[in-house]
């Protein structure tokens, strides 16, 4: 009796054993492909595969692994194009595969930079003067950007202490579509003491000897800028022309301005990311007439993204 129950087990084994086996066997091991969409940063991704119990996904940056069938994953976007080694794994009861592929995250355009979007995706970024930058300055609009100010003086607050803080207030919203738009809360806007002179304007305040004032005027509504890249630069000065080479510029139309309004509707922007841009903002001197003279080489900062 014991031995035939003992026999009986070892069949039950047996056939479990057979049929677990013949089960792996006969099942398929999973296969996978996918493929993906670029918007910016953005990917988004969509598997096809079969025989599949669970997905991991490596986004080939050092994130999580993410389990989804079909996620969107946000790269960091820098000035250049990068690429990334994604590798997508499915595991099923017939085993596992992993199929990888190199995607390419364009760089940040300039656009991007300035406004946070693109055309496609707009957004608009606002900026105003960093009255807490470590720099600003008065130079000449020569070759060099010769200061006029003691470098003691060369930081960014140095607009307050001369009368015109009103400046720090005014806000600037550069948007995707091309358009800015310009606020004046301080009542006014930061000129060139020509500029306020010759429209008969009365400044609020001025400092007289570099040429600055902030003046009652009400900001166009319909201004409209544009970003120039690797541009050869020239400007007439009162002394002559001078060729600033392979640089970028944001010219303006319909009164717009960035930080200076003067009769220059052009500006050099030495440096740009997410939070902060460095320009030159040329401005003419009353005693030199319209044509620039002077630059006011100023930090900017942005203070939101929508």
């Amino acid at each position: 009796m014991k031995k035939d129950f003992i026999r009986s087990g070892l069949i039950v084994l047996s056939l479990m054993s057979f049929l677990l086996f013949s089960c792996k066997k006969d099942t398929p091991p999973p296969t996978a492909t996918f493929t993906y969409t670029i918007n910016d940063g953005t990917v988004t991704f969509a598997a096809e595969v079969t025989n599949d119990t669970k997905y991991e996904w490596d986004f080939g940056d050092g994130s999580y692994i993410n389990t989804l069938h079909a996620p969107s994953h946000t790269y960091t976007q820098i000035d250049k194009a990068v690429d990334y080694t994604v590798s997508l794994t499915i595991k099923g009861p017939g085993g596992l595969v992993t199929v990888n592929q190199k995607i390419t995250i364009p760089g940040k355009t300039k656009l991007q930079y300035l406004t946070g979007g693109t055309a496609a995706s707009p957004k608009s970024r606002t900026w105003r003067i960093n009255q807490k930058a470590s720099f600003l300055d008065v130079a000449a609009a020569d070759a060099n950007f010769t200061s006029q100010i003691p470098s003691a003086y060369r930081i960014g607050g140095i607009l307050a202490s001369v009368g015109l803080a009103n400046a720090y207030k005014d806000v600037f919203v550069f948007k995707s579509d091309g358009t800015i738009k310009m606020t004046s809360n301080g009542g006014g806007v930061l000129t060139s003491l020509a500029y306020s002179l010759g429209n008969s304007i009365t400044p609020i305040s001025m400092y007289a000897d570099l040429g600055l004032a902030y003046s009652p005027i009400t900001p166009s509504t319909n201004a409209t800028f544009t970003i120039n890249e690797h541009k050869n630069y020239t400007i007439t000065t009162p002394l002559g022309d001078v060729t600033y080479s392979d640089v970028m510029t944001i010219s303006f139309t319909n009164g717009g301005f960035l930080g200076l309004r003067d009769f220059t509707t052009e500006c050099i922007v030495k440096n740009i990311t997410d939070t902060s841009m460095d320009v030159v903002l040329f401005f003419a001197h009353p005693k030199y007439g319209t044509k620039p003279m002077l630059a006011l080489v100023v930090t900017m900062e942005a203070i939101s993204t929508n």
